[in-house]
Formats: C-alpha cells, sequence, structure tokens
C-alpha cells in the first residue's frame, strides 16, 4: 500500500484509494493468535542479537503465553488496538454502544475542526458499521472477525486509518497537554498534519496518549528493547473498563496475550 496525506482540508478521495491494487494476491494484517515467546525467538534476528532480547522474551513468557504479530506498515499501532478492540467489544456491550456513539458524533467534531465531511465521512461510516453491525454478527456467531480484518478490499484499511483523525481531533481539542512536548513543529495543527495524519505515519507516545484518551481505554506497553535481560519496562496509557496490552519491538507494535487465571 501507498502512504497517501489524506488531510488537505479540500480533498475529496474516493474510498478506492484506499484498496490494494489489483495484483494483491494475499495480505495478513493481523496473525493468528501464535505461541509466545517461541514464534519471535524462531526469527533470526533474535538468535543472533548480542542483545537482552531473548532473556526479556523469557522473563515476559511467565505472563503471556499469545501474541498476534500485526503487518509492520507504519500503522501497526492503530491496527492492533483497532483489532484488540474489536475483540474485546465482542463480550461488552455497554462499552460498544458508548463507543459507537462517540464515533458517530466523531464527524461532526471533525467538521468543527476544520476538516471535510464528505472526506471524512465515508471512513467513519466504516467505523460505524464495524461496532454497530459486524461486532454484534461477530458476538452472534454470525461473522468471524479475524477474517473481516484481514480482508484488504473490506473495512479494515478505513477503520484503522479512520484512528488517525480521532487521534488529532483529541489533540487540537486539548492542545495544552502535548505542546510542552513538542519542538520539531509550530503548533499542534502542524503536528497533526506531519506526525498523526499522514497514512502509515508511525504512531509515538504523543499519540498514544491522545488516542487512549479520545477512546477512554487502557493501553499497556511492554517494552522489548534489549537493554536490560532482569528488567522488562511496561508503560500504560489511559483509562478505561476495557484494557488490553501491546508489545512494542524497536519501531513496532504487536498484540500481546496474557495467560489465564
Amino acid at each position: 500500500a501507498r502512504g497517501i496525506n489524506l488531510f488537505i482540508p479540500s480533498a475529496r478521495l474516493p474510498m478506492s484509494e484506499f484498496q490494494p491494487s489489483p495484483d494483491t494476491t494475499e495480505v495478513t494484517f493481523v496473525t493468528d493468535v501464535q505461541k509466545f515467546p517461541s514464534y519471535l525467538l524462531k526469527e533470526q534476528s533474535y538468535s543472533t542479537s548480542a542483545g537482552h532480547f531473548v532473556a526479556q522474551l523469557e522473563k515476559l513468557s511467565s505472563t503471556y503465553e499469545g501474541i498476534r504479530v500485526v503487518k509492520g506498515d507504519g500503522s501497526c499501532f492503530y491496527r492492533s488496538l483497532l483489532y484488540r478492540l474489536a475483540e474485546l467489544l465482542k463480550s461488552n456491550e455497554a462499552e460498544r454502544v458508548r463507543l459507537l456513539e462517540y464515533v458517530k458524533g466523531s464527524l461532526k467534531t471533525l467538521t468543527n475542526l476544520g476538516y471535510d465531511e464528505f472526506t471524512m465521512e465515508g471512513f467513519q461510516e466504516e467505523l460505524v458499521e464495524l461496532l454497530e453491525v459486524h461486532i454484534p454478527k461477530a458476538t452472534a456467531g454470525e461473522l468471524d472477525l479475524h477474517v473481516l480484518l484481514n480482508d484488504p478490499h473490506g473495512i479494515s484499511q478505513a477503520c484503522t486509518w479512520y484512528c488517525r483523525p480521532l487521534c488529532s481531533a483529541y489533540m487540537k481539542t486539548y492542545p495544552d497537554q502535548f505542546m510542552p512536548f513538542i519542538e520539531s513543529h509550530p503548533d499542534i495543527d502542524a503536528f497533526c498534519k506531519a506526525e498523526v495524519e499522514p497514512s502509515f505515519r508511525e504512531c509515538e507516545q504523543l499519540q498514544i496518549i491522545a488516542l487512549t484518551s479520545a477512546l477512554r481505554i487502557k493501553v499497556n506497553v511492554v517494552y522489548l528493547d534489549g537493554h536490560d535481560a532482569e528488567n522488562v519496562q511496561t508503560h500504560s496509557f489511559g483509562e478505561g473498563l476495557l484494557e488490553m496490552t501491546m508489545l512494542y519491538r524497536p519501531g513496532h507494535y504487536d498484540i500481546l496475550l496474557e495467560k489465564e487465571g
């Protein structure tokens, strides 16, 4: 997929701009659950690493037993969050309804902030459909969310991308929370245009804070950095009834699943 900067206020890009090219043969956005950490230990980069990655993985194995590996295309955090959120909402109807109402109201928020309604509406409708139609069907056993969210011709790309304007909207609504930590851009609009809104721009800590706050969910990030074999840092972002955990490897996020019980 090619990177597209959608946030030109007058832009009116058709949904086809977010579909794969006709020669796309197979795309896996999120894998089935893989055994942790053995799946990662098979990677040559870890078996030959001079750092403490292997020791950190083994330490984490006492808490986590599964991992869903997410496509590394610059959208891995947003995709991980969307996928895991959809899974969790299957068993939490109240939170599904709350987030549905939030997403329905987000179009007005974005329009008030100056974004083009026509451009935003197509992407917003896809996320509304996921929350309003597909997740209830999955809960009833009538639909496989894993298949749906791995379909390159389906709603996955649009829903994943719409997390970006939701993130930007929060940052622009509460700029004083973020500007003290931004040195590379003169204002919050410039930061969002350069660091949040372009397709496949990687997600950093400020974006995580904004998006988890906007959605009112909690995301724990486990940092696999190879620095200290005896210490694996975990940072929590946001607060809410819904909680998920991601594994951060330099430049990439995957979904971690804890051991049951």
